[in-house]
């Protein structure tokens, strides 16, 4: 539920917000490949703009953010 609240908040878009819930919930990269059935070109780039649009630098502070953020 908060993952839903955050990637709404911060505009991610659907396939965003699928990669952005397993990452957060601890999947690797090649996990969430063999889960969505995507390739790793096209799962790095989504981390890296779920990165962006987040303004976080690890997977530690994306963490943080996800902790401080309110559920309504």
């Amino acid at each position: 539920e908060r993952t839903a609240t955050v990637a709404q908040k911060y505009g991610l878009t659907a396939r965003e917000t699928e990669v952005f819930t397993l990452w957060a919930t601890g999947h690797g990269a090649k996990s969430i490949e063999e889960k969505l059935v995507l390739s790793s070109a096209t799962v790095r780039p989504h981390i890296r703009h779920i990165y962006e649009k987040l303004d976080v630098h690890s997977r530690a502070e994306l963490i943080e953010l996800l902790e401080g953020t309110q559920v309504q």
